[in-house]
């Protein structure tokens, strides 16, 4: 299966140009199996939501994931949820997979965690909590052993996520490695996955498929 970890789509990404129909019609055309919407994730998308005239967050949050589902059905594609979560500490980015609509009810406490107290509580709860393009500009690498892993193949267009230090990092601490394409736009769609040849049929398998390094991931050329 081929699968995308790292999508933004509009109305919660600021910076994301493309709505959740956009996308899932990209990524079949793409020949994908399996897409993971990692929308963002924080106060500032909460805010930018209701200045745009939305109301109930988390529910239009996890609303847009379900809408790109039932479309999903329709070409074949699996479309599952994750966050790119931002706390409000920092600027720092983390995706995160297995986390449920239940467990992120007080997003608030969530969003005013420290990735220390963040890690515990994905911890307890099976929840798979990555550092994203950690070594970009303007992001503080936190310590390793808060983590299951990072973003070492992050193949934004329009930054430098100095994957080769971060790949670096992984394998000196012993982190787990994921990759994505961090879609935006048109021009970032598809250009890297994650390859497993175990099915994945829901968020609880591909949290399988990530926890025991059942997949390889590269660069999809453009």
């Amino acid at each position: 299966m081929k699968i995308e970890l790292h999508i933004h789509t509009t109305g919660f990404s600021y910076c994301g140009k493309l709505t959740v129909a956009e996308i899932v019609d990209l990524y079949c055309k793409a020949r994908y199996d399996a897409i993971v919407i990692t929308n963002h994730f924080n106060s500032a998308s909460r805010q930018f939501f209701e200045k745009s005239g939305g109301s109930d967050y988390l529910k239009s949050y996890f609303d847009t994931i379900r809408e790109g589902a039932e479309l999903g059905k329709k070409c074949g594609l699996l479309v599952l949820g994750g966050f790119e979560l931002r706390f409000n500490e920092n600027d720092n980015d983390y995706l995160v997979y297995g986390m449920t609509e239940e467990h992120c009810q007080e997003f608030e406490k969530i969003f005013a965690m420290t990735p220390g107290e963040f890690s515990k509580f994905a911890a307890e709860r099976g929840i798979l909590f990555y550092q994203a393009h950690p070594f970009r500009n303007g992001i503080t690498v936190v310590p390793p052993e808060y983590l299951f892993g990072i973003e070492v193949l992050n193949t934004h267009p329009r930054h430098d996520s100095r994957n080769d230090i971060a790949l670096a990092w992984a394998e000196k601490y012993g982190l787990h490695k994921i990759a994505g394409s961090d879609c935006h736009q048109l021009c970032d769609v598809g250009s890297s996955a994650i390859y497993t040849d175990h099915q994945v049929r829901n968020t609880e398998d591909l949290v399988h498929v990530l926890k025991n390094d059942l997949y390889t991931f590269g660069v999809n050329p453009q």
